[in-house]
């Protein structure tokens, strides 16, 4: 399933929009303010037209040994559906534990003052872990057999993305 949507992702970026000058390229830092990924964390992307994608690293691999990483895209201008993968890897005792979440949000541009080439984006995301595996544990998959599942599993989150961002 991540590979159809990295397919699909990778296949909408290479599609030419009939505007060219709202084409870009943008990077800079994500900040969080949910437990569901570290709170600050980098990401880069291309947007075009109407569809921006971006690829979210974790630079607190290096602290504690725990990855997050994101397929975003977002799909519109102002106020914005978003859908995404985050694969999660764990260490534990018996190995790294990866956790494969579907990401589903909406999100809307922020005001940026003055005429730097900056931009800010809110978003607020529901992440579900779909599957875990590794880790010398059975792998599991999405179940609400009961309550704990859900908490386990569903993870509500809020952050915000500043960037440098130029057309291309």
């Amino acid at each position: 399933m991540l590979r159809r949507l990295a397919i699909l992702i990778v296949a909408c970026t290479w599609v030419r929009t009939a505007a060219a000058d709202s084409s870009q390229w943008h990077a800079g830092l994500d900040l969080r303010v949910d437990n569901g990924a570290h709170p600050v964390r980098t990401g880069a992307g291309l947007a075009l037209g109407a569809l921006d994608t971006e690829l979210v690293v974790d630079p607190m691999v290096v602290f504690d040994g725990q990855h997050d990483l994101d397929l975003l895209a977002i799909f519109g201008k102002s106020y914005s559906a978003l859908a995404g993968w985050r694969t999660t890897s764990i260490g534990i005792a018996g190995g790294m534990q990866f956790q494969q979440k579907l990401v589903l949000g909406v999100s809307a541009p922020l005001p940026v003052f003055g005429s730097a080439p900056l931009r800010a984006r809110f978003a607020f995301e529901l992440a579900t872990v779909i599957v875990k595996h590794g880790g010398d544990l059975p792998s599991e998959t999405i179940s609400f057999a009961s309550g704990r599942d859900f908490v386990d599993l569903v993870n509500f989150g809020m952050w915000v993305t500043f960037e440098y961002a130029r057309h291309m």
